[in-house]
């Protein structure tokens, strides 16, 4: 844990990585909820960016996230339990959305950043959390972090959580043959925060 949050973006490894998804055949489908939506404008704001990326969704709201899975998470909404089964619902609409035949993968991201609300004043430090989780046929990958912020870390703290899925986008590429050269891990790891990596599993059906 750290007092100050201090985390700047890594736009090289976003240009490097966006330019191998690109000479892929990947068809990815992103939800994203609770912070962390900048990734949308990072991976859809580049020409040809609809030839990886067959949708993004951005369920904000409990009942949105509820109507996105289908039911009600029942381990919280930001948790790695929920992020893998947003994944799960994202792969499936990727596999729908596409008629070639190439690779799909869900991605997704939940989070709870700081925040200005009720019991929470501006100097007041919260307790905040990142899960990505990224899923094809074969297999599910979940990533967490936690740390703590104040209301003025808002910005800091989404591009975390930006640099959070890099580390999802990453290992997509990595799954399905790409040779990756940097390593997202490092910026987060460099100012003192931990990434935990659920164990990988079979995803349903596989």
């Amino acid at each position: 844990m750290i007092n100050k949050l201090a985390f700047q973006p890594t736009e090289g490894r976003w240009d490097c990585l966006l330019e191998q998804l690109s000479i892929s055949k990947i068809q990815i489908a992103m939800v994203v909820t609770g912070g962390g939506t900048g990734v949308i404008s990072r991976c859809l704001r580049r020409s040809g960016a609809s030839l990886n990326f067959v949708e993004a969704v951005v369920p904000y709201s409990r009942l949105a996230t509820q109507r996105y899975l289908g039911l009600e998470p029942t381990e919280g909404y930001a948790s790695q339990h929920t992020a893998n089964a947003l994944a799960q619902v994202a792969h499936s609409r990727a596999t729908s959305l596409t008629e070639k035949d190439q690779r799909c993968f869900g991605i997704a991201l939940t989070a709870t950043l700081p925040t200005k609300s009720d019991g929470y004043d501006a100097d007041s430090t919260q307790n905040c959390c990142v899960h990505v989780a990224s899923q094809n046929a074969q297999i599910c990958r979940g990533w967490s972090l936690y740390f703590t912020g104040e209301q003025s870390d808002r910005d800091v703290a989404e591009s975390i959580a930006e640099q959070m899925f890099l580390i999802a986008l990453q290992d997509s590429l990595h799954q399905s043959g790409s040779t990756v050269g940097s390593d997202p891990l490092l910026p987060l790891n460099s100012i003192g925060l931990q990434v935990s990596m659920t164990h990988a599993f079979d995803a349903p059906g596989a």
